[in-house]
């Protein structure tokens, strides 16, 4: 199977993560089989991530080879059109999201110290990762095996994103655990969905009925954001709040009722 991934020379964060590899084997040799198998052992960032989540996410009926392949086709056919003109979340390249979404993590997160550790040990990047492949299938009509594949996204990684489900680059999912994103929803560049967020409809309508997310928007711990309805660039929701009315840019919400706080409000308090 013919690759058309980066060279490693060519790629800064394959450099790095197989140099923090290497560290990390040499503070803690019990981890050198799994590194070794995940990183150093594999050519390029595309086939050690690959080999990653199908191991992760293999079982009896479907073994690791078989995702394996199955996963390097999805990344290989969408890196082939990654020079297409952009068209929006959901599209372009499978392996240059997840390096735009490792960046991400390690800018973001003050609890991640490099990229081997994010790639390794972070649900929430691998979980998305395997959303990606999962949302190639689905375009592709193989819908069943997206399907499957959801199920065992939440199976391992405990959170449920539908594969029709359109994300961005440079996204980070922290932690990971108990976020819900529905089938018609879109997160776009640089957002950050901390646990237990639900992307949801409102259970009323059918159709195109979840949320839209602009570029670099914040979605607390816990928060519901419900219906098909648009929140602006740069938006704040806090923790636990509920919101079902679309929001302008640059708007912080906050409260289980959504209330919305102004800039001058938030620097009153200050």
């Amino acid at each position: 199977m013919a690759s058309t991934s980066k060279s490693p020379r060519d790629d800064p964060i394959w450099t790095s993560l197989r140099a923090g590899a290497q560290a990390l084997v040499d503070k803690e040799p019990l981890m050198g089989g799994f590194v070794y198998a995940t990183i150093l052992n594999q050519p390029t960032f595309e086939r050690a991530l690959g080999f990653l989540l199908a191991s992760k996410i293999a079982n009896a009926t479907i073994l690791a080879g078989q995702w394996n392949d199955l996963i390097m086709d999805a990344m290989n056919a969408t890196n082939e059109g990654k020079n297409r003109e952009y068209n929006g979340p959901g599209t372009g390249s499978i392996g240059d999201a997840a390096r735009a979404d490792l960046k991400a993590i390690v800018e973001r997160d003050p609890a991640c110290p490099s990229y081997t550790h994010a790639f390794c040990f972070f649900k929430g990047f691998q979980g998305l990762q395997a959303q990606r492949v999962a949302h190639w299938l689905w375009g592709h009509q193989r819908k069943v095996l997206a399907c499957k594949m959801q199920s065992l996204i939440s199976e391992v990684y405990g959170m449920d994103l539908h594969p029709a489900a359109r994300f961005g680059r440079g996204i980070m999912i922290d932690h990971g655990h108990g976020v819900v994103v529905g089938e018609t929803a879109v997160v776009d560049d640089d957002c950050t969905l901390l646990h237990g967020v639900t992307l949801g409809g409102t259970g009323k309508v059918r159709g195109d009925r979840h949320p839209k997310l602009g570029k670099r928007v914040v979605v607390g711990s816990n928060a519901s954001v419900l219906g098909n309805i648009k929140v602006g660039h740069d938006c704040k929701i806090g923790a636990g709040a509920a919101l079902m009315h679309d929001l302008p840019p640059r708007t912080t919400v906050v409260g289980h009722k959504g209330r919305v706080v102004t800039k001058k409000q938030i620097t009153s308090k200050l």
